[in-house]
């Protein structure tokens, strides 16, 4: 099948390596701003090859810059890029979109309301695609540098939906017979959009190890060490604040616990959060891996784009969520940032003015 994967982080050479591999004919996309991943995967033959819990190597058909070139050849375009990108990629693959393509946002963090907001305001409408959107991607994975990658996590599924929800059936017979893994079809986007435990994981390690974090060396096992009890006693709280949101939105939804044992089944009769992560191999035992800065994307990506619309269907279904509130306000301050204001809001999501009736239909 021809298929397209739009960035060239990560995720995105991982799964267009694999997919390769699988024999289908893959274009790879990154931004013009962002020629170096390009070059060195070219310099190696448009081979990118994968390690670790897999070891395939896969040619690429075209590593490209040209959009045009990249959405042309696609059947469904995969887009993997921090959610503060996408809507700038997407901007420039719209004018080449065409009927019957399949767009899938891996992750989405609400992706998928993003596009269609901005179909519907552009002289384009939809054209007649179909998108989707995934709570996260297949792998845990790192570039050992371009072309290359170590994959250390498959997992055993990801949560997927179709915007509207009525097309899942659409997506799932298109996406089944390529798709790396198994995927759990969920009744809407909103579902999914809630379902990535990023925020979860990420935003309240960062703040609650924010002094460690700037002080800078040495480094530490983010995971491992910057996880204590009482940073994963303030996780499972704000866990119950998303769980208590999404009920109200009649969206089914694991905990952050059963998340993980999901994904990367152990053995072991684990009694709390702390006890899970730090029995994870995927998650603990690769050193020192702590970020830089405050503006890493464990909170530049998961507080605006994950966290901030949490926190406004809290406000709208009248379910408070203190805990959360806190960590977005903590993280406004601590890299000045607005990112209630900048983040994907109902302005953002196309769904401002609407009631919660009007937004399980919007989605349905």
């Amino acid at each position: 099948m021809n298929l397209s994967v739009l960035g060239a982080g990560n995720g995105a050479q991982t799964l267009a390596g694999h997919l390769a591999s699988k024999g289908n004919a893959v274009m790879l996309f990154e931004h013009p701003d962002f020629p170096e991943n390009l070059k060195a995967i070219k310099q190696k033959g448009n081979r990118i090859r994968l390690d670790g819990v897999l070891s395939c190597t896969g040619e690429l058909k075209a590593a490209s810059s040209d959009i045009s070139e990249v959405v042309g050849h696609g059947e469904i375009l995969f887009v993997l890029m921090p959610s503060y990108a996408q809507e700038r990629v997407f901007d420039l693959a719209m004018p080449f979109l065409r009927e019957g393509q399949l767009i899938v946002f891996m992750p989405g963090n609400f992706a998928s309301l993003v596009a269609k907001r901005k179909l519907s305001e552009s002289n384009l409408r939809d054209k007649g695609v179909l998108i989707a959107e995934t709570d996260t991607i297949p792998y845990a994975c790192r570039l050992k540098e371009p072309g290359e990658s170590s994959v250390y996590g498959l997992k055993d599924y990801l949560s997927i939906s179709s915007l509207p929800g009525s097309r899942i059936d659409d997506v799932m017979a298109i996406l089944k017979p390529i798709f790396p893994i198994s995927m759990s079809p969920m009744k809407n986007v909103l579902n999914v959009g809630f379902a990535n435990t990023n925020m979860i994981l990420h935003c309240p390690t960062m703040i609650m190890n924010a002094g460690r974090i700037e002080f800078g060396a040495p480094k530490f096992g983010f995971y491992e060490e910057g996880m204590t009890p009482s940073v994963c006693r303030v996780m499972e709280g704000m866990d119950e604040e998303r769980l208590r949101v999404g009920e109200k939105l009649g969206l089914k939804l694991k905990t952050e616990f059963e998340d993980i044992l999901a994904n990367y089944p152990m053995e072991g009769d684990f009694k709390s959060l702390y006890e899970v992560i730090q029995n994870c191999e995927v998650y603990v035992g690769h050193g020192a891996d702590s970020p830089d800065t405050l503006t890493f994307r464990y909170i530049s990506e998961d507080v605006p784009f994950l966290l901030v619309p949490v926190a406004q269907f809290g406000d709208l279904v009248g379910e408070p969520t203190p805990l959360i509130d806190a960590v977005i306000a903590l993280s406004e301050v601590a890299n000045d940032v607005k990112y209630r204001e900048s983040g994907r809001n109902f302005r953002a999501l196309g769904l401002e003015s609407m009631s919660v009736e009007e937004i399980k239909e919007y989605v349905r």
